[in-house]
């Protein structure tokens, strides 16, 4: 008796870190987590019209299953900010159930999928589960996406290009040309999109301009991904949403549908938490990014002032992309020695595809409070001075 062999394919190491980090905690050692873009777990909350409203659901009449595509009210605020109607819109345990589901809406086993490089884990893990093969196509050294590159990966196998806009690992935004010609390739070859935004009202860099791939592609469908999880600082929510635009036969929405019904429906009362969010927007959020960007500043100075690291500033997200030089293992390596010798904890780049040999990466967050991220800037000094 053993598990499948699916399920041996399935890794995400933002969290598999947290295992070692565990048994540094038995063993009475304290740990500064840095590995997760969990806002709750730092100084950041909700808006309280959105938990209010939860609150409120709790003792109305919301105890039964919820539509499977999604609360209709809230399908229909979701749909004003896509600019969609709500037959379109697809509610979500988070946008990582919408990845899932879109994963296994465009592919079979032996397909493939174009992916950035770095990329989101979960796009790997739900690819490989189903037999499928991930490509990745390059970014430059500001993290922008190479359209020529994308079109050189793909071939008779490719099913879909995933946009991940802004990036997560790295903050990077993607400019409008850029995007237009990823739309234009993935037009000339019948291509669908997936374009995560989970991050698109997290922008630092205030002269930055983001564009969604549902205003710019016309030709193929583009399948627009978000959630509370970010944009609304709110991860243990588990809502998030897909939108599909441009399905002008229909068969996609319907496939998304099928998937919906299949797993019953997302939390009832926070969707209804959802539907204050999306009516009341984003205005809210002004002091929480101005907070960010002072961190964004802080940590990246401090970053770029250790003798063998770097990091390109973050235009947006949660994250530094940080690179290592003159350390002589791999970057498990360097995690795991950090972990052990220095109690903070980062998640190693290869987990997010970036894996050059001659390039070693590791992913911190930009969430910890002052006091917190000064110490673990600190114990990062203390440990590059004595390992190269």
């Amino acid at each position: 008796m053993k598990p499948s062999d699916a399920s041996s394919k399935v890794k995400y190491a933002i969290r598999d870190v947290v295992l070692e980090a565990k048994k540094e905690e038995a063993n009475g050692n304290e740990v500064l987590y840095l590995n997760v873009g969990d806002p709750a777990k730092f100084d950041f909350s909700p808006p309280k019209w959105i938990t209010e409203e939860i609150k409120k659901a709790l003792d109305g009449p919301y105890k039964s299953y919820a539509f499977s595509t999604g609360d209709g009210e809230l399908r229909k605020e979701i749909g004003k900010v896509e600019g969609c109607p709500e037959s379109q819109v697809f509610v979500t345990a988070g946008l990582s159930e919408g990845i899932d589901f879109a994963t296994r809406i465009f592919m079979d086993a032996g397909d493939s999928i174009l992916l950035p490089n770095p990329t989101y884990p979960l796009y790997v893990s739900k690819t490989k589960v189903i037999g499928g093969k991930p490509r990745f196509y390059e970014c430059d050294e500001a993290w922008v996406p190479d359209p020529e590159d994308v079109r050189k990966r793909i071939d008779e196998t490719t099913r879909a290009l995933v946009i991940i806009n802004p990036n997560n690992p790295t903050g990077a935004i993607a400019p409008l040309k850029v995007l237009k010609e990823l739309g234009d390739i993935a037009a000339e070859h019948n291509l669908p999109i997936f374009a995560d935004e989970v991050y698109d009202h997290v922008i630092l860099d205030e002269d930055a301009e983001m564009h969604k791939m549902k205003d710019l592609v016309r030709d193929v469908p583009v399948f627009s991904g978000n959630s509370l999880s970010k944009n609304f600082f709110y991860p243990g929510a588990r809502v998030g949403y897909v939108a599909i635009h441009n399905d002008y036969e229909g068969k996609f929405l319907d496939a998304f549908t099928r998937m919906c019904n299949q797993r019953l429906s997302v939390n009832w009362e926070f969707q209804r938490g959802a539907i204050e969010a999306y009516k009341n927007g984003f205005g809210f959020n002004g002091p929480y990014l101005d907070k960010l960007r002072r961190r964004r500043d802080i940590i990246c100075k401090r970053i770029n002032e250790i003798s063998g690291l770097s990091v390109a500033r973050p235009r947006a997200a949660m994250y530094g992309f940080v690179k290592v030089g003159g350390y002589a293992g791999s970057d498990w390596d360097f995690v795991y020695q950090l972990l052990r010798e220095e109690g903070v904890l980062v998640v190693p780049g290869s987990a997010f595809y970036k894996n050059h040999p001659e390039e070693l990466y590791f992913r911190i967050t930009l969430l910890p409070d002052d006091d917190t991220m000064e110490l673990a800037m600190g114990k990062l000094e203390s440990f590059m001075n004595r390992v190269i």
